[in-house]
C-alpha cells in the first residue's frame, strides 16, 4: 500500500510540469492572437482613415478645379480619381437656391433654380460622426469681403460620411451716376451652378471632367426713395442667410439695379 501511494504521488509530481506547460502554451497562443486581431484592426482602420483623407484632399481639388475654370467659358479642366473605398455621385438637381431682395417693406424673387452638388460617399471610418467645413461655411450667401463661395464639407450620409462640393451666391456692389436724379446702385449676385452636369455615380478610379459652359446674367431694376439699405437673402437647401447693402440716394431717391450672374459648370465622365 506506502508503495502504491509513492507511485501515485510520483505520478501527479510527473503531470505537473506538462500540465503547466500546457496552460502557459495556451495563455501565449490567446495573447498572441488577440495582438494579432487588435493589431489588424488598427491597420485596418488607419488605411480607411488614410483614404479617407485622400478622398478629402480630392473633393477639395476637385473645388479648386471648379473655381479656376469659372467665369471662362470653353475652359475645361480633367481629375483623376483613384479608388477611395467609396463613390462619387454628381447631382445636378439638387441643393434648390431662392434669391430675394427686399426693397422697405416689398420683397422681390430674383432667382428660384437648383444649382446642384457633387458628393463622394465613404463608408464610415472614424469614431465619432460629425459635420465639419474643409472650405467655407454654413452661410447660405456671403458679401465680397468674404470672397469664399464654396462649400466644402463633411456630413453624414445614410451609411457613412459624405464628402460635398457645392456654391452659394456672393454679393457684391458699387454706386454709379444719376439716372432722372436717382442714384444708381448697381448690386451683383454671383451664381456658380452645376446643375448642366450629368447625373452620375462613379465608384472606383474614374477620371471627371469639369467644364465652364458659359456665362449669363439677368437684370432686375427698382425704383426706392429715402432707402438706406436692402437685403438680400437665400434660401439655399433649406438654411437662409442674408446681407445688408448700404444705398446712396439722389435727389430724387436711389435706382437700384440687381444683376444675377450665373456660371454654369458642367461634370462629366471622361474616358482616357
Amino acid at each position: 500500500m506506502q508503495r502504491d501511494s509513492s507511485d501515485l504521488k510520483s505520478s501527479r509530481g510527473g503531470l505537473t510540469t506538462p500540465v503547466s506547460t500546457l496552460i502557459i502554451f495556451v495563455s501565449l497562443t490567446l495573447t498572441v492572437s488577440s495582438l494579432y486581431y487588435l493589431a489588424t484592426i488598427r491597420v485596418g482602420a488607419q488605411r480607411s482613415d488614410l483614404k479617407f483623407t485622400a478622398a478629402e484632399e480630392k473633393m477639395l481639388e476637385l473645388g479648386s478645379s471648379i473655381e479656376s475654370i469659372a467665369w471662362s467659358p470653353s475652359s475645361s479642366e480633367v481629375l483623376s480619381f483613384s479608388n477611395y473605398g467609396g463613390s462619387l455621385r454628381v447631382e445636378p438637381r439638387s441643393r434648390r437656391l431662392i434669391l430675394e431682395a427686399t426693397i422697405g417693406s416689398s420683397t422681390y424673387t430674383l432667382l428660384n433654380i437648383t444649382i446642384g452638388r457633387a458628393v463622394y460617399e465613404m463608408p464610415s471610418s472614424k469614431e465619432s460622426l460629425c459635420s465639419s467645413y474643409l472650405r467655407g461655411d454654413d452661410r447660405a450667401i456671403v458679401n465680397k469681403s468674404t470672397s469664399i463661395m464654396s462649400q466644402i464639407y463633411i456630413t453624414i450620409g445614410s451609411e457613412g460620411e459624405d464628402l460635398i462640393v457645392g456654391y452659394r451666391p456672393l454679393v457684391s456692389s458699387s454706386t454709379g451716376g444719376l439716372a432722372d436724379g436717382r442714384r444708381i446702385n448697381n448690386i451683383r449676385i454671383y451664381v456658380i451652378n452645376l446643375n448642366a452636369s450629368e447625373e452620375l455615380t462613379l465608384p472606383g478610379e474614374f477620371h471627371t471632367g469639369v467644364r465652364c459652359e458659359g456665362v449669363s446674367s439677368s437684370l432686375h431694376t427698382y425704383n426706392a426713395y429715402s432707402v438706406s439699405c436692402v437685403s438680400v437673402a437665400a434660401t439655399l437647401e433649406g438654411a437662409r442667410g442674408s446681407v445688408l447693402i448700404p444705398i446712396e440716394n439722389g435727389p430724387e431717391g436711389a435706382q437700384i439695379r440687381f444683376e444675377v450672374v450665373i456660371c454654369s459648370i458642367r461634370l462629366m465622365e471622361v474616358g482616357l
